[in-house]
């Protein structure tokens, strides 16, 4: 089965008008607080160019003036470095941040926050929440779920970050590049922008939901036997109630039954593997049997579903990288 190419989105936007760098900015930051300073007269200008898929984007911005305001940097995580120093993000914050040239940093994520920055050129690299998560969740071993960055990574682990980007910007930059190439240099820079910034999930982490202490305690049992033969009465014993309060526990507060929280459970957790395995020696069928999957065909449909590509391409990938 070929994997679900998502289409190729390449934006080219310069000017020279000071109105409508504001109105494109806002439209790209979800603000509606972006403001040019005085510098923006007769030699006012303003470009801003990226490319990407669904997963990553890769762009840069230059606008020949000072500007501040907020951004919203919604679904995405958002990587960035500087050409020159000037930026400073989080400026409402009791420790903001300044961006020192070439030293990529992560943006606040799952928040607004307010930025200033003087004249010069930012590069950043946007990345799918649900794509950037379930990458460190491969590398953690665990479900994907919100993510949390160091503040200060090693300066080595930097430096070879910077590596990796360099030698994946040809591709990422290229329009012409084939969606199997182009994936496998998503898959290698978000695993690099993960151990650089030792990306965890906040907790309470993966799947697990607010609700009562004996629906917690099912959700945790799950997680760890996931790979067990396992029954709605299994669950039922380990939580100390009922299978029909269980399930009505469920049903209130995630919408959905038990044995739904298992599939989801086992199947993230076949993500990771596959992510992390050697496509010479394993197979997607071994991988999904080992967690309990039962039937490899409705599987197949559901991942595919759920992450935008067959597990076969999720298994490949590592070869392609």
């Amino acid at each position: 089965m070929d994997s679900v190419e998502q289409p190729l989105v390449h934006v080219d936007r310069r000017g020279l008008a000071v109105d409508e760098a504001v109105a494109f900015y806002e439209h790209v930051y979800a603000s509606q607080d972006i403001h040019i300073g005085e510098a923006a007269t007769e030699g006012f200008s303003w470009r801003y160019r990226s490319i990407g898929d669904g997963d990553v984007t890769v762009g840069t911005s230059s606008v020949a003036a000072r500007r501040w305001g907020t951004i919203d940097p919604g679904d995405d995580y958002v990587l960035a470095w500087a050409s020159a120093p000037g930026i400073r993000l989080d400026t409402g914050s009791s420790d903001p941040v300044d961006m020192l040239p070439g030293v990529p940093v992560m943006y606040p994520a799952g928040r607004d926050f307010t930025f200033s920055a003087a004249p010069t050129v930012q590069h950043v690299i946007r990345f799918d929440r649900t794509f950037l998560e379930s990458v460190a969740a491969a590398r953690q071993g665990d479900l994907p779920a919100p993510l949390q960055f160091a503040r200060h990574p090693d300066p080595g682990s930097l430096q070879q970050l910077r590596t990796v980007i360099a030698a994946a910007a040809g591709a990422l930059l290229d329009p012409t590049t084939d969606h199997d190439r182009r994936s496998a240099c998503n898959t290698t820079v978000a695993e690099a922008v993960a151990a650089t910034f030792d990306a965890r999930p906040i907790p309470p982490a993966g799947l697990l939901s607010d609700g009562p202490a004996t629906m917690r305690i099912a959700q945790e049992w799950m997680v760890a036997n996931a790979r067990r033969p396992i029954t709605i009465t299994d669950v039922s014993v380990a939580a100390g109630v009922a299978v029909r309060s269980l399930q009505a526990s469920f049903r209130r507060h995630t919408g959905a039954s038990p044995m739904h929280f298992l599939r989801q459970v086992r199947l993230h957790r076949v993500r990771a593997e596959l992510s992390a395995a050697d496509p010479d020696t394993a197979t997607v069928a071994q991988i999904a049997l080992g967690w309990g999957v039962g039937h490899l065909g409705r599987f197949s449909g559901t991942y595919a579903a759920t992450f935008g590509e067959p597990p076969s391409v999720t298994l490949r990938r590592r070869r392609s990288a």
